[in-house]
């Protein structure tokens, strides 16, 4: 799979593509249903699969106070994307300037000059262009003129009820990670490179793991009970806090996690935090000492949570 972040490096081969195009946050059960869809549809036209993403999400440009947090990072969705059939996913860079292009703009320089398409694979909601002026019917109409197909697959359904990045995120904030689970159809997480921190943690008496967020702001926050994975079927637990540690005074978010039992360098590792169930809200401690008493109880409860004892 080739991942390109320029609509111009193109090449030859992917052009007269299947192309699909949106999102994909979270890469969930629907966006899978669809991704089995297109697979299909490669085995049956012979042709390359391209997909579409726009980077940032046009949402988070055009209005950033309502975008609402990303349950993947990029890396993590191109991750979960490469374990299907696809040639090429384009990272298309959205700016202002592409935010003002006419819908009939985008589809004659961007789906037909540019790609070639002869396949578009998209949801029965999808808009485009301007305004958000474009539309399936629009792109049907333009299709009988540049010789290209639409298809626009049945929505995936899971008790009658449509899959959705935003379902998933009300499952998360409500602390309920099992049914996120089964919509996402994997364990939520989040996954950064370990790098060195205050060691604030270290010195409380509570050493952390300081994973690195970078631009990526959590769809949840507080204290909670995690896991990560280790040797296949086996996992390392702990508590983790995600946050801006607001008894140390700080500003951007961060992943702190304080591992079980284990002493283990992961310094520039990268490492995959699943969470399992939030314990509690994040607050501010008049004293250090308060602090490191609420810490113990919160561990003791995520030990019980997960069943570990003290070591005697």
């Amino acid at each position: 799979m080739l991942v390109i972040r320029d609509i111009e490096n193109i090449k030859n081969k992917w052009k007269d593509c299947i192309l699909t195009i949106g999102n994909f946050d979270g890469v969930h059960l629907g966006h899978k249903f669809l991704l089995n869809f297109i697979t299909k549809q490669k085995i049956l036209y012979n042709k390359p699969v391209v997909l579409l993403l726009f980077e940032p999400q046009p949402l988070e440009l055009l209005r950033p106070d309502a975008s609402p947090p990303r349950l993947t990072k990029l890396r993590e969705k191109i991750r979960h994307l490469s374990l299907w059939n696809i040639d090429t996913i384009i990272c298309l860079r959205f700016n202002k300037h592409f935010s003002l292009l006419h819908p009939n703009q985008f589809i004659s320089d961007i789906l037909v000059e540019k790609l070639k398409v002869k396949i578009l694979i998209i949801g029965n909601d999808f808009r485009f262009g301007k305004n958000r002026m474009g539309n399936v019917s629009l792109l049907r109409e333009k299709g009988k003129i540049y010789n290209f197909h639409v298809i626009v697959p049945n929505t995936y359904c899971k008790n009658n009820k449509k899959i959705s990045s935003t379902a998933i995120r009300n499952a998360l904030s409500k602390n309920n990670f099992s049914l996120a689970q089964s919509l996402l159809g994997y364990p939520f997480s989040i996954s950064g490179k370990v790098i060195h921190g205050r060691k604030k943690g270290r010195k409380i008496g509570f050493p952390t793991a300081n994973i690195s967020l970078s631009q990526y702001i959590s769809p949840v926050t507080g204290v909670f009970a995690v896991k990560i994975p280790k040797l296949l079927t086996k996992y390392i637990y702990g508590i983790a806090n995600i946050g801006i540690k607001p008894s140390f005074s700080n500003q951007l978010q961060q992943l702190e996690v304080h591992l079980f039992d284990i002493t283990i360098d992961l310094y520039t590792q990268n490492i995959e935090v699943i969470l399992c169930k939030k314990i509690r809200d994040e607050k501010t401690f008049s004293s250090i000492e308060e602090l490191k008493k609420q810490i113990s109880k919160d561990i003791l409860i995520v030990r019980n949570y997960f069943a570990i004892h003290y070591k005697t």
